[in-house]
């Protein structure tokens, strides 16, 4: 099957192609991924693709006529998804990142809205506990022993534990910090997530983890995003959280934790300890 798919002219007047084709399901999603691009939305984008093709796995072909989704096509697609394992909130996900681009298609005149996602429920579900460490696990953490193991995995024990104790900071956060966000023993920073501004006091553990990354070429505190382009500084960020996730799974089992150790436990170690 082609990319192009022959519509109605009068269903899409704006969307349609000078000859009456119009893009399939999934050359119109990589036609948003495009525009996601060229505005710098490089984490948006990547996850556009990744949402695609998890569709383009369960329908076993690369394309799909706009026209074609309908509700017992959806209903199939999360079957699939839930009988590959995935938790609910999972599932949702997928589900409701490929609504989004079909209602988009919608509002682009591209397609007549045949509500192929009406009965699906695509919101997140709060799970009522979420993974996180306790004081004990925190202090066997700090002083796990990882002499023979090489330094990306300390780093990324480092920037779990600063991310812990700097009241459960994101990656993206952490990464952006330089030495100006410091100032009279308080660290400061635009979170990334709410836009807020938000101001912890400097611990002496995070001074210390901070301190032994330090290099004098760089006024960041982890230099981990280095590129001076939007693009590259995704890749870096996305390459590096990789990493320290992988690395922290490692750890984990280390630890003989009964879930997988990653930078969301982090995040909900530390607010967890910051509500005390």
């Amino acid at each position: 099957m082609g990319i192009g798919c022959t519509v109605n002219k009068a269903i899409s007047p704006r969307g349609s192609e000078e000859d009456g084709l119009i893009p399939g399901f999934m050359a119109y999603s990589r036609r948003l991924a495009a525009r996601l691009r060229d505005e710098g939305r490089y984490d948006a984008a990547g996850k556009l693709d990744m949402y695609v093709r998890r569709f383009v796995a369960f329908l076993g072909k690369s394309e799909l006529p706009l026209n074609n989704i309908d509700r017992q096509l959806i209903r199939n697609y999360r079957a699939w998804l839930e009988g590959r394992g995935l938790a609910r909130n999972s599932t949702s996900l997928y589900v409701r990142n490929l609504k989004r681009v079909y209602l988009q298609a919608v509002s682009e005149g591209l397609v007549a809205d045949s509500h192929p996602f009406d009965g699906q429920d695509v919101s997140y579900h709060v799970k009522k506990e979420r993974n996180g460490l306790s004081i004990d696990d925190i202090v066997r953490l700090r002083f796990l022993d990882l002499g023979q193991c090489n330094k990306s995995v300390c780093f990324a024990r480092d920037i779990f534990l600063f991310s812990v104790f700097a009241h459960g900071m994101a990656a993206k956060d952490i990464f952006s910090l330089t030495h100006d966000n410091i100032r009279d023993g308080r660290l400061t920073y635009v979170s990334n997530i709410t836009g807020r501004v938000v101001t912890i006091t400097l611990t002496p553990l995070l001074k210390e983890i901070a301190d032994n990354y330090a290099r004098p070429d760089t006024s960041s505190l982890f230099p981990v995003v280095t590129s001076d382009n939007a693009k590259g500084q995704w890749r870096q960020h996305c390459t590096a959280l990789h990493n320290i996730n992988r690395n922290l799974k490692t750890i984990g089992r280390m630890l003989g934790l009964p879930y997988p150790l990653n930078m969301t436990v982090a995040r909900h170690t530390g607010k967890s300890m910051a509500k005390g």
